[in-house]
C-alpha cells in the first residue's frame, strides 16, 4: 500500500500571535477603498513587501476603508463609518490609497515600505504584548507589560477586530474580488484606552466584540476571529508595539490518499488544532460517494467513533491542543476509487465547517487521477467528465514527491493535475512520469504555468534536469511565459480538438479561474518539441501560437503518449468545451498503438514548411519541410534572413526529389561566424511554392 501525505496548515507568515516578548513588531495600517481599487489584491507590491520583510521581522497589518472618491460603495466603511472616520481624522487621511507604518506615512511601492520595515524592526520596543480572543464569550484580551520607560505624553491601547481574507463571490465595483484585513470594529472605539504602566509592571484589558459588526461569515473555522493590539502615543503618533491573534481551529489531512492493490485497506488520517487559548466545541462527521461494495469506519485517536454517512459527533477541543482522527478504506476486491471528507463544525453554529477531503484508488483502475494541486479541488472537474464515460477510475491526492516510480507500474492511464500548485512536479515526480512512459504509460499533464517552471532558467524551480524532461518525455518547446490572451481554439483536423469549433474561454464561466495575470498566473506559450509532437490549441489571435501539444512518446519497453497543456483543466471556462477537451484526450491517449511512419516520399503530396524544433534554440535547430510529388525534380532554395530582411545563411540551394526533408541550422551565417541572438526568418522556395517562417535564436 502506498501512502500520501499532505499537511495543510492555515499559516500567514506576515502575522503572528500570542506572546511576543521583547521582538518589535510592526503595524502597517492602509487606508483605501475599494471603488479606487486598492485592496491587497490590486496592489500586490504591498502585500509582498509585508509577506517578505525579512531577518524575522514580524509584521501586522489593518486596512481601514473610506466612502470616497465617489460613487462611495465600500461595504466595509459602511459596516462601521464610525470606527474607519476616527482612525481617517486621526491621521488627516484625505487621498487613497495611503499607508503607516507605526504611525509613519509610508510610500506602498515595494522597496519603499520593505525598507522602512527592516529599518523600524530593529528599534526596541518599551512593551510586552499579548493577545487572546475567546468566541464562547465574545471577548478580547490584551495584557500588556512595560519592560522600559515609554515615550512621553498620552499613550493608547487599540483593538481593532479584522477580516482576515475575503473573497467576494461576484466582483466589487472596481473589479476585484479579493481583500485582505478589513478592519470590522475598534475596542472599545476609534479612540482606544489610556494606559499608563509603571516599567516593570503589567496590565490586563479585556473588551467584548459585537458579532453584528462581522460583514462576512468566516471563510471557515481557521478564521474565526482575528485581532490586532497596538500602542500608539498620541504625541508623535508612534506606534511603540504591535501584536495579533488568530482564534479558530485549523484542521488538514496528515494522510490525504493512498493508492492500494482491491484487496489492501487504506489508512487516510487527520486532525483538528485549536489555536485558540480557550475550548471549542466542535462536531465532527465523515462524508463521501463510497462504491459499492467498499467499505469505511473512522474513529479517533482518542477512541471516539466518528460517524460515516450518517450525521455527526460531538467533542470539545481544549485550548491549544489537537484531535487526530483516522479513516479506514476497504475496497473489498473492487476496482475504483473512493472520495471522502472529514466536516467539523462548530457546535453553536453548524454552518460554519471546514473540511477536508480524502481519495483512495486501487490501483487497476483504466484512469487514474493524480490529485497534485496543493489540497484544492479542482480534480472535480475531470472527475465530473469522467464520471460521464464508461471508464473506471480513481482519484489519489498526494503532496509533490509522494509517488515513486514503481508506484505506477500497474497504471495505463494518467491525468496528472497540478493546478496553481508550486512546484508543479518535483524532481521525483518526474523520475515516476518519466518510467511510466517510457513503460507505455500514456499521461495528460495539466497545470498553470508549468511550462515555465520546467523550461525557463528564470523559473525559481528550472533545473537541467527538468529541461531533459520537458524535451524529452513532454516532447516540448519552450517560448515564452506570459500570453495574456486567454481565448483558445481548436486545430482543424486535430485528432483531439477538431470537434471544437467553438472559442474556448481559459476564464470566468463555470472553470475554476485559475489563470491570474495579477498572481502571476499565466497560460504558457509552447511547441512541439520533435517530430511526434503537435500543436491542438492555438491563441485565437495568435494561430501559430500555442498553449497545448499531443506526442507520441517511443519509450524503451512501450508506445506511450503525452497531451500537455499550460493551463489546468479546470480553467477551460464552458461545460461544453470541458467534456469536448476531455473526451478527445482521453480517447486519444487509448488509441495510441504505435510511432506514426516518417511519410513515403513516393505518397508526398503538398508543399509544407513546418516549424522548426527546438525554437528557441541554442546552438542550433532543426528545419523541415515537403515537397510535393507533383513537381518534379526542381533546385530548392532554403535561406536565412535576418530582420533587415539581408540574408544570413543559405542552408539549400540545390535540386531536390518530391517528399519530405530536414536540415540544420547552427546559428552560424555564411562565412561560419556565429550570428548574435534575436529572430530570424527562413524562407523555403521550390518552383512557384514559396514559405516563410521565424524563429528565435537565443545565446
Amino acid at each position: 500500500m502506498k501512502k500520501f501525505t499532505i499537511a495543510i496548515f492555515a499559516l500567514v507568515v506576515w502575522m503572528a500571535s500570542g506572546l511576543l516578548a521583547s521582538q518589535r513588531v510592526v503595524l502597517f495600517e492602509e487606508y483605501t477603498s475599494i471603488t479606487c481599487g486598492p485592496c491587497a489584491a490590486a496592489n500586490p507590491g504591498v502585500d509582498l513587501a509585508l509577506r517578505n520583510a525579512g531577518l524575522g521581522t514580524v509584521v501586522v497589518a489593518i486596512k481601514y476603508h473610506m466612502n470616497w472618491p465617489s460613487p462611495g460603495t465600500d461595504p466595509w466603511y459602511w459596516n462601521n463609518v464610525t470606527d474607519n472616520n476616527t482612525r481617517r481624522f486621526y491621521y488627516g487621511v484625505n487621498a487613497v490609497p495611503m499607508g503607516f507604518l507605526d504611525g509613519v506615512q509610508v510610500g506602498l511601492d515595494q522597496g519603499t515600505l520593505t525598507n522602512a520595515i527592516l529599518n523600524r524592526s530593529v528599534i526596541s520596543s518599551p512593551y510586552e504584548m499579548k493577545i487572546s480572543a475567546d468566541v464562547n464569550t465574545n471577548s478580547v484580551t490584551v495584557l500588556v507589560k512595560a519592560t522600559a520607560a515609554p515615550l512621553a505624553g498620552n499613550n493608547y491601547l487599540r483593538i481593532a477586530v479584522i477580516e482576515k481574507e475575503h473573497n467576494a463571490a461576484t466582483p466589487f465595483i472596481n473589479g476585484e474580488t479579493h481583500c485582505l484585513v478589513p478592519m470590522l470594529q475598534m475596542l472599545p472605539n476609534g479612540t482606544g484606552t489610556l494606559i499608563n504602566i509603571a516599567v516593570g509592571d503589567s496590565q490586563s484589558f479585556t473588551f467584548n466584540y459585537n458579532p453584528a459588526f462581522f460583514l462576512h461569515p468566516p471563510l471557515g473555522l481557521e478564521s474565526l476571529l482575528n485581532v490586532v493590539a497596538f500602542v500608539q502615543n498620541d504625541q508623535i503618533k508612534q506606534v511603540m508595539q504591535a501584536a495579533y491573534a488568530e482564534v479558530g481551529v485549523n484542521t488538514g489531512a496528515t494522510t490525504a490518499g493512498a493508492l492500494v492493490a482491491n484487496n489492501e485497506v487504506a489508512v487516510v488520517s487527520g486532525y483538528a488544532y485549536n489555536k485558540s487559548d480557550g475550548p471549542i466545541d466542535l462536531e465532527i462527521g465523515v462524508n463521501g460517494q463510497i462504491p459499492a461494495g467498499w467499505a469505511v469506519t473512522a474513529m479517533s485517536t482518542q477512541g471516539l467513533t466518528i460517524p460515516v454517512n450518517n450525521g455527526t459527533v460531538a467533542f470539545t477541543l481544549p485550548g491549544l491542543s489537537s484531535f487526530y482522527y483516522d479513516i479506514s478504506i476497504d475496497p473489498q476486491g473492487n476496482t475504483g476509487g473512493a472520495s471522502v471528507k472529514a466536516d467539523i463544525r462548530l457546535a453553536s453554529n453548524p454552518d460554519l465547517v471546514s473540511s477536508t477531503l480524502y481519495s483512495v484508488s486501487t490501483n487497476d483502475v483504466d484512469v487514474l487521477v493524480v490529485d497534485d494541486d496543493g489540497g484544492r479541488t479542482y480534480e472535480s472537474y475531470i472527475v465530473n467528465e469522467l464520471s460521464q464515460t464508461s471508464y473506471v477510475y480513481g482519484v489519489v491526492s498526494i503532496n509533490s514527491g509522494d509517488l515513486a516510480p514503481d508506484d505506477l507500474n500497474e497504471i495505463n492511464t494518467i491525468i496528472w493535475n497540478c493546478g496553481v500548485a508550486k512546484p508543479t512536479l518535483t524532481e521525483e515526480d518526474m523520475a515516476a512520469l518519466a518510467q511510466f512512459l517510457d513503460n507505455g504509460g500514456r499521461l495528460y499533464l495539466n497545470g498553470v504555468d508549468i511550462a515555465y517552471e520546467l523550461a525557463d532558467p528564470a523559473s525559481p524551480t528550472y533545473t537541467s534536469n527538468s529541461l531533459a524532461f520537458f524535451i524529452n518525455y513532454l516532447h516540448a518547446s519552450y517560448i515564452k511565459r506570459q500570453h495574456t490572451f486567454l481565448v483558445v481554439k481548436g486545430i482543424t483536423g486535430d485528432p483531439i480538438t477538431g470537434n471544437m469549433t467553438a472559442n474556448i474561454g481559459l476564464f470566468g464561466g463555470t472553470g475554476a479561474g485559475t489563470i491570474n495575470s495579477q498572481a502571476g498566473q499565466y497560460p504558457n506559450q509552447i511547441a512541439g518539441g520533435d517530430f511526434n509532437a503537435a500543436p491542438i490549441l492555438y491563441f485565437i489571435t495568435k494561430p501559430n501560437e500555442h498553449p497545448a501539444i499531443r506526442a507520441v512518446h517511443n519509450g524503451t519497453t512501450g508506445i506511450g503518449g503525452v497531451v500537455f497543456t499550460t493551463f489546468g483543466f479546470e480553467t477551460i471556462a464552458e461545460a461544453s468545451n470541458r467534456a469536448l477537451f476531455a473526451e478527445g484526450v482521453i480517447n486519444w491517449l487509448n488509441s495510441i498503438t504505435a510511432i506514426d511512419d516518417p511519410v513515403d516520399p513516393a505518397v508526398a503530396t503538398r508543399f509544407e514548411l513546418k516549424a522548426n524544433y527546438p525554437n528557441p534554440f541554442n546552438p542550433s535547430t532543426t528545419i523541415a519541410y515537403d515537397l510535393p510529388g507533383n513537381a518534379g525534380e526542381q533546385v530548392v532554395s532554403l535561406v536565412i534572413y535576418n530582420q533587415l530582411g539581408q540574408a544570413v545563411r543559405s542552408l539549400v540551394n540545390e535540386p531536390q526529389m518530391m517528399g519530405s526533408h530536414t536540415v540544420t541550422w547552427d546559428g552560424r551565417d555564411d562565412a561560419g561566424k556565429a550570428v548574435a541572438s534575436g529572430v530570424y526568418f527562413y524562407q523555403l522556395r521550390y518552383g512557384e511554392h514559396q514559405a516563410t517562417r521565424k524563429m528565435l535564436l537565443v545565446r
